[in-house]
């Protein structure tokens, strides 16, 4: 944790700062506070769960507390009388004499990549989180279409109490879910946010309400602004305190097919005078353009049509729906029909509730159909409500070049019902289009991927991931661009911006921005303060 001090105004970084991701940051200015932020760091959560090991939680947050994986503080955390996540006075033991936090009025999410957003499952159930209408969807689809307990409740909770005598959590199964206060940024949005994925349990609690921009949380006036980000909904906040404004940027960039979205946010703020910038410096050290959204649909356009008759699959991040225009308008211009899994139809159906546009591109694609002894709710909901266009992978196979698959990792064996119908002939393209970081879980996925694909003939693209490289940097991939600035388009943003304050978070070398702003009137901060939340 880093803690900073301003004038009047305190910073608490709680989760963010030499690191990529999991950010949690606390603003205060007297009596009021906000937090900016609540994400889930991965590198420091990987540090001590795996896929087969994770935090007991029927013990509620005695793990996370005491491994530090979540702030030390009070009255910021579910503890109700009809629902809390402190069984025992272990747990509550765990936070004697922490600071209070409790005069918190409200969440800001920047957007819904789960490194911001990951830890919202364990704070109060009554404390607001402003976040756009897009954002809000996409966190109740993944938290609908996923296995996860605890962890996942991101927009409603499955409540929990103490199992009289026993010392551990339980829920109700019957009880209904209580949904969390989202107030939506300029917006109101359909039935989405009130339908429950479940077949015997209602969705009840907070409704979700529009809010008018600007808006007001607690004394704190804020302004949110769209910023072009791999996700949709991503926003920066500029907060009014009463040292000046402060903005948070949180993840974005100048290269994707919204970055005009980002070119507005600047160009509003610019000619206003900025106390203290919050920004995230993920690619610092990585100098030179990006690559455009528009220069990755080029190369998947190339590739896609160089093997015309080949079953082709699309590897790219589950809500990078950028991506997903990229491969249907590909796949349209060479006369094949995308295809995408149920849980991604699901995500276009709530958004649906937002903006049209995505309607459309439900209109347009096909989803892949399987036997099932047994449909959650959220997929009878999709296949009796929604009645997508089915396509089932014996379909694909008989005409393989007619179909362009959006698929992950995590669908593979739905390609060797593929050979299985089809044959090995031809060879089939897998087009590896998502984030590469060469971390040791992935070396291994990697190993994993290419098991797969000897099995099933298919070729990796780009050639010289086969390499199992160790350098991501060293990655070349026509096929994929980052979600974040380059760091030649970082200095630029603070230069335009010039804040008095600069505070680097969502970067493992905060210390590079005095290099890059050696010279500048700007101060940035790196050495914290010596007080703490409520001292």
């Amino acid at each position: 944790m880093r803690f900073f001090e301003i004038g009047n105004l305190r910073i608490h970084v709680f989760g963010g700062w030499r690191e990529i991701g999991g950010n949690q940051l606390l603003l205060e200015a007297g009596q009021e506070a906000i937090l900016l932020d609540f994400g889930r760091s991965f590198a420091r959560w990987n540090a001590h769960f795996t896929e087969f090991l994770s935090p007991r939680s029927i013990l509620g947050l005695r793990d996370l507390l005491a491994l530090d994986l979540l702030p030390r503080l009070r009255g910021l955390y579910r503890d109700g009388s009809g629902d809390t996540l402190f069984p025992t006075a272990l747990e509550r033991r765990l936070l004697d004499g922490a600071p209070d936090a409790g005069h918190a009025q409200g969440l800001l999410l920047s957007h819904a990549h789960l490194d911001h957003a990951g830890a919202i499952a364990y704070l109060r159930t009554d404390l607001p989180v402003y976040a756009t209408p897009e954002t809000a969807v996409i966190l109740k689809a993944m938290q609908d279409t996923s296995h996860t307990g605890l962890d996942g409740e991101l927009t409603y909770c499955n409540p929990r109490k103490e199992k009289e005598g026993e010392g551990i959590l339980e829920t109700g199964n019957r009880n209904p879910y209580h949904r969390r206060p989202y107030r939506l940024l300029g917006r109101k949005i359909g039935g989405f946010h009130e339908r429950s994925p479940a077949k015997t349990k209602r969705l009840e609690g907070h409704p979700w309400e529009p809010v008018d921009l600007p808006f007001t949380v607690g004394g704190f006036r804020a302004r949110a602004f769209p910023v072009d980000h791999s996700v949709p909904g991503a926003v920066a906040f500029a907060v009014e305190t009463p040292e000046g404004l402060v903005v948070y940027t949180g993840d974005l960039r100048f290269h994707g097919r919204d970055s005009w979205r980002t070119e507005a946010f600047l160009q509003a703020i610019e000619r206003e005078e900025v106390f203290l910038l919050i920004a995230e410096g993920t690619r610092l050290g990585q100098r030179g353009k990006a690559r455009t959204e528009a220069q990755v649909k080029e190369a998947l356009h190339h590739a896609i049509r160089q093997h015309p008759d080949a079953p082709i699959v699309i590897d790219f991040a589950p809500r990078n729906l950028e991506r997903l225009e990229s491969c249907l308008e590909a796949a349209r211009d060479l006369g094949r029909e995308l295809v995408v899994t149920p849980k991604d139809a699901y995500l276009l159906w709530g958004l649906s509730d937002v903006d049209p546009q995505y309607w459309e591109i439900l209109k347009a694609i096909h989803v892949i159909r399987e036997p099932k002894a047994r449909m959650t709710g959220w997929e009878e909901d999709l296949w009796s409500h929604l009645r997508p266009q089915d396509v089932t992978m014996e379909q694909v196979a008989r005409d393989p070049g007619s179909f362009l698959l959006a698929f992950g990792f995590y669908e593979l064996p739905r390609l060797l019902d593929l050979r299985l119908h089809r044959g090995p002939d031809p060879e089939g393209l897998y087009i590896f289009s998502n984030s590469y970081w060469a971390d040791e879980e992935q070396i291994l996925d990697l190993q994993v991927l290419l098991n797969w694909l000897k099995a099933l003939n298919f070729r990796l693209l780009p050639e010289n991931l086969a390499q199992l490289p160790r350098d991501p940097g060293a990655v070349d991939n026509p096929y994929h661009t980052s979600g974040h600035a380059p760091e030649e388009d970082l200095v630029q943003l603070v230069r335009r911006l010039r804040p008095r304050h600069l505070l680097p978070v969502h970067t493992e070398h905060p210390e590079k921005w005095r290099e890059l702003l050696r010279g500048e009137k700007t101060r940035v901060l790196l050495e914290p303060s010596s007080r703490t939340v409520g001292g």
